[in-house]
């Protein structure tokens, strides 16, 4: 899974967590199966451009600093390898 669908699993699941949402009900909402939903949180498939415009449509803190910090933690493991 690249850093960035990582940072996006990240995020939903925290969001999720925070607000007590279940998969089924966030697949729901999304208008996704709940197996499609299951797939990209576990990254046997990767967030689509419109899954991540539905999370925003959602409240979900899907921003471009989500990104920065994927990008911040990958440098981070490289120096200390």
């Amino acid at each position: 899974m690249s850093i960035y669908n990582t940072a996006v699993t990240r995020t939903v699941k925290r969001h999720m967590q925070s607000l007590s949402i279940s998969q089924k009900a966030l697949a729901s909402d999304l208008a996704m199966s709940q197996t499609a939903l299951s797939q990209r949180m576990r990254g046997a498939a990767r967030w689509q451009l419109d899954d991540l415009d539905r999370l925003i449509q959602l409240g979900f803190p899907i921003g471009l600093d989500v990104f920065g910090d994927a990008i911040n933690e990958e440098y981070a493991q490289k120096e200390s390898k």
